[in-house]
């Protein structure tokens, strides 16, 4: 018996797929975005102009399957890891999908691992076809996945569950993490930052560009925030507060010109 969550989940999945004459015409993005949360770098990526302008920071993501290609630049910049492009053309028994991956190790190719749905269940074994790494440090892995799983299979296991259970904690490693997706900025170089001396969010932002890009800083304020709470001994509340200016999603210069309003 399914889990509800993952009903729920494979659902909404197959309601934003494109015709079934679309899919037979090569990849395709899909993004499985569910929340309505601020963010839109699926948008400000697509320069196919595939991704349906959004009227609203917090809608979820559309595609214009007409003119999407496949390209995958969506992939690597979506935060919540919900990017996809699926190629249902790719041979007669396998469809090409393509997945985020930020874990370590990464796979090579021609590694045959184990495929996991939405949720983290196991779903079948693929084959690991190219693995490319982006400088924001996530990876893009192209699986050959059997044709009956292809709208199931959403992730990897590089190793059964069990082993990847550790009953001794381990210490993170320090600075691996981004906390400015946008403008990808790492946590070793905002701690640099608050260790050579800077003691506000605004000293943060005009050396590192966090919350400067397309979000504004929905995300990476509040972790700057609280370095800098851990730095000063000062609680969060006490640190001056980020402004927000308008608009609050980037709209092209054509846009002013010819008097849009929408």
């Amino acid at each position: 018996m399914k889990n509800d969550l993952l009903e729920e989940l494979e659902r909404r999945a197959m309601e934003i797929l494109p015709s079934p004459e679309r899919r037979q015409k090569g990849p395709y993005a899909l993004f499985e975005c569910f929340q309505s949360i601020p963010c839109n770098p699926c948008y400000t990526s697509c320069k196919f102009d595939a991704v349906k302008p959004l009227t609203d920071i917090n809608e979820t993501p559309e595609t214009y399957y007409d003119k999407c290609v496949g390209c995958g630049a969506c992939i690597a910049v979506c935060p919540g890891l919900a990017a996809f492009v699926i190629d249902e053309t790719w041979s007669e028994t396998e469809s090409l999908v393509k997945i985020p991956y930020e874990y370590s190790p990464l796979p090579a190719a021609g590694q045959v691992v184990e495929g996991v749905d939405r949720i983290g269940g196991r779903a079948c074994e693929v084959r690991v076809e190219k693995v490319v790494t982006l400088k924001n440090k996530t990876s893009i892995v192209a699986l050959a996945v059997p044709k009956e799983m292809t709208h199931v299979v959403r992730g990897i296991r590089m190793a059964p569950r069990a082993e990847l259970i550790s009953p001794i904690r381990e210490e993170p490693e320090q600075g691996a993490s981004i906390v400015c997706r946008c403008e990808d900025v790492t946590e070793e170089e905002i701690r640099a930052l608050v260790d050579g001396g800077a003691d506000s969010l605004k000293q943060v932002k005009l050396n590192a560009r966090v919350s400067m890009g397309p979000c504004q800083g929905k995300t990476c304020i509040a972790l700057v925030m609280r370095e800098l709470s851990a730095k000063t001994k000062k609680p969060v509340g006490d640190l001056t507060a980020p402004k927000y200016r308008q608009p609050i999603k980037p709209i092209k210069i054509a846009s002013f010109l010819s008097g849009e309003t929408d």
